[in-house]
C-alpha cells in the first residue's frame, strides 16, 4: 500500500472513530424551589453597591469607581483602580489610583492622559471592612480602543 493510501486510510479511520464515539454531555440539575427560602439574602456582607464608569475622549480617560458599604456595619472602604494598556501578549498597568475612607463608602474620580491607537481597560478592586473582617470584589471593565 502506498504512503498516500495509508494517509487517506488513517484520516478516514480517525473520522470514523470520532463520529462513532459519543460525546459526553452535561446538564444542569433540577432545583427544588418548594424548599427555597422566600427572603432575599445579600450576596455581600459589607459591600452594598459597586459601580464604575470608564470613558476615553480626546486622549483623556475619565475614570470613576465607587463602592458603598452598609451603614453601621462597614467601617472602612478601599477602591483600587488599575488603568491597563493592552500589550503584545498581556495587559500592562499604566497607572494605579486608590481611595481609602474610614466610613461606609469610597470613590475614585479622576482623569488620565492616554495614547492614541492603544486599547485600555480597568481592573478595579473593591474592599470593605467591618472591624478586622473584610471582603473583596474585583471587576474588569470593558475595553476601549483609542
Amino acid at each position: 500500500m502506498s504512503t498516500k493510501r495509508r494517509m487517506v486510510f488513517a484520516v478516514l479511520s480517525l473520522v470514523a472513530c470520532l463520529t462513532a464515539i459519543p460525546i459526553p454531555q452535561a446538564s444542569a440539575a433540577s432545583v427544588d424551589v418548594s424548599c427555597a427560602s422566600s427572603s432575599v439574602m445579600p450576596l455581600m456582607e459589607y459591600i452594598s453597591n459597586l459601580d464604575y464608569d470608564f470613558k476615553i475622549s480626546n486622549g483623556t480617560a475619565k475614570i470613576t469607581a465607587r463602592m458603598d458599604g452598609y451603614v453601621a456595619i462597614t467601617t472602612k472602604c478601599k477602591v483600587t483602580v488599575e488603568l491597563q494598556e493592552k500589550g503584545f501578549l498581556f495587559w500592562n498597568t499604566v497607572k494605579t489610583f486608590n481611595a481609602v475612607e474610614y466610613r461606609d463608602f469610597a470613590e475614585v474620580d479622576t482623569t488620565y492622559s492616554v495614547a492614541s491607537g492603544k486599547t485600555y481597560r480597568l481592573n478595579i478592586t473593591f474592599t470593605a471592612w467591618s472591624g478586622s473582617d473584610s471582603e473583596t470584589q474585583t471587576i474588569t471593565s470593558y475595553t476601549i480602543n483609542t
